[in-house]
């Protein structure tokens, strides 16, 4: 299973107001670790719930109605979904075990329901479990495609918006276009063909529907950047460099680069570790690159929705 950067939580709780007491607390972890917090709070057992679907279940013993918690793991077990359950109440520990042995779980962590600083260690202790299980290079290649296409679809959503502006067009074309030609010129002078001719691309005569189905990633990301200098223009900031380079070159380090790294280079166990193999050198991902790499990609992915919201 691919891990995508929505952590999916089924909690099964019939207190609400409690959930909502403890629920940032969840949340600040998960963003810490690069993913975005998603939960379905039910209070009872639901026909309708897809169980298989989550990265965790956090059930409480005692629910609006029957079957119990313990009951209710049994069912799920049943349905062949083995994903983790952090089985919770407030009453001893022992005897939450105990009604966990009676059903024969397996894939239970028990905790108690007070205090809270503990039910939420005990949680975030899980989590961090179950991320550790698909932290590995190939789920981080999944990751990374899936979630970068959905970041170029996004750019595709922005662009078919704004650019029916024949001056951004005309941008686009002055900078994006005029710089392609001056690349197709130079190949052909290297290759030692004698083109005194400007080169004039067709591009310049398609519409925006037609010209996104043939530019690239880099040259969409400069589509974006035309649409964010407007903004600042106009007094609207919305992307602020981390750093001395500005968006373009940003994007193209934090995810193109890694993207095509990931699809493109071989991967070989060294010292039992995995190292991924490239032109300029060998790459390790370790824990702390794995969550800088969805943080980014978050980041992003939050930038352009605000631009598609203007």
């Amino acid at each position: 299973m691919i891990m995508r950067l929505k952590y999916k939580i089924l909690w099964i709780e019939n207190e609400e107001d409690w959930v909502d007491s403890i629920y940032d607390q969840i949340q600040e972890h998960l963003s810490d670790l690069g993913f975005e917090f998603e939960k379905k709070l039910i209070a009872k057992e639901e026909e309708s719930v897809n169980y298989d679907e989550y990265d965790l279940i956090l059930m409480d013993l005692n629910l609006a109605e029957q079957p119990n918690g313990a009951e209710l793991i049994e069912r799920i077990r049943n349905l062949n979904v083995f994903t983790d359950i952090v089985f919770y109440s407030s009453i001893e520990i022992d005897i939450l075990r105990e009604k966990g042995r009676e059903k024969n779980l397996e894939g239970v962590y028990y905790s108690g329901r007070t205090p809270e600083k503990s039910f939420v260690r005990k949680v975030c202790q899980v989590i961090d479990s179950t991320i550790k299980k698909v932290q590995d290079l190939s789920n981080l290649r999944g990751l990374v495609m899936a979630e970068v296409s959905d970041l170029d679809s996004l750019m595709d959503e922005i662009i078919l918006k704004y650019y029916v502006d024949q001056s951004l067009l005309d941008e686009f074309h002055h900078r994006i276009t005029k710089d392609k030609e001056n690349n197709i010129k130079k190949s052909l002078d290297n290759d030692g063909i004698d083109c005194e001719k400007t080169c004039k691309l067709n591009w310049r005569q398609f519409n925006i529907d037609k010209l996104l189905k043939i530019i690239d990633s880099s040259q969409k990301v400069r589509a974006i950047n035309i649409l964010l200098e407007r903004h600042k223009k106009q007094g609207t900031v919305l992307y602020q460099s981390p750093n001395d380079k500005c968006f373009v070159d940003n994007y193209l380090q934090d995810i193109i680069h890694v993207r095509n790294n990931l699809a493109h280079c071989s991967s070989v166990i060294e010292n039992g570790k995995e190292i991924l193999k490239t032109r300029k050198g060998d790459l390790f991902f370790d824990t702390d690159k794995i969550i800088d790499i969805r943080k980014k990609i978050r980041e992003y992915h939050e930038l352009f929705l605000k631009i598609q919201e203007l």
